[in-house]
């Protein structure tokens, strides 16, 4: 099996009653894989999380990306953080082959070209758009606002990747990287992904499909990052 499941149990810093759950999967860092979707993921039988920003509604296929997505060798993907028009410089998770492993890194890009351009011809596997922990990076209501939140995690001394959904209770963008911190997440090595009702975990516990984030499976999402190479159908 290449990846594992656990959930993760923080507390809040002022009332250490108040506990909140984190769905985690973890996977090695190169089966991290970006997939465009535009469905629902109980229509699917990857198993991950949702990816990054997208143009539309949760009630019907999106229209469109606004985060990059690539993997090399897909001609599926979404070449820029934003649009084609308005570009925006994102925090952005990069995979990419150095010294005989893959590792993971970020830059603040606004296409794909400016990601592939910091790496050897051929190397990078994967480009995943998110976002920071800055409040100039969201706005203050989209920083304060308590939600459902998605983290993409590295760890390049381990080679693991962590697709993290909250489980139980919303937070805003502050407590998040608090929470992170808490779970033993470095917030440097991770990108914030698309949150709310876009939040979700579709991971087989047990041999049954289990679903963690927003409560309901049946909104849609443009693009998921998945485990490579395991599938799950039922």
């Amino acid at each position: 099996m290449s990846y594992s499941f656990s959930m993760k149990t923080v507390t809040d810093v002022g009332n250490p009653n108040v506990k909140y759950n984190y769905a985690v999967i973890t996977t090695e860092i190169e089966n991290a894989k970006p997939e465009i979707i535009n469905k629902r993921l109980i229509d699917v039988p990857h198993i991950g999380i949702n990816g990054g920003f997208f143009e539309g509604s949760y009630t019907s296929p999106p229209t469109s990306l606004k985060s990059i997505s690539f993997w090399k060798g897909d001609t599926k993907q979404y070449q820029y953080n934003g649009t084609s028009s308005n570009q925006i410089s994102r925090k952005t998770f990069i995979s990419y082959w150095q010294d005989g492993r893959y590792r993971a890194d970020y830059r603040y890009v606004k296409n794909l070209n400016e990601a592939l351009g910091n790496y050897p011809a051929g190397y990078v596997k994967a480009v995943i758009g998110g976002n920071d922990y800055n409040l100039d990076s969201w706005g203050s209501t989209a920083y304060y606002v308590a939600l459902n939140r998605t983290v993409l995690a590295w760890d390049n001394a381990k080679g693991k990747a962590y697709m993290i959904v909250t489980h139980d209770r919303n937070v805003n963008i502050p407590v998040l990287k608090n929470h992170m911190t808490q779970m033993g997440f470095n917030p440097v090595n991770s990108i914030v992904l698309d949150g709310s009702c876009s939040s979700k975990m579709r991971v087989p516990v047990g041999g049954v499909v289990k679903y963690y984030g927003c409560d309901t499976e049946n909104r849609y999402i443009g693009n998921m990052i998945r485990v490579y190479g395991s599938d799950h159908f039922g």
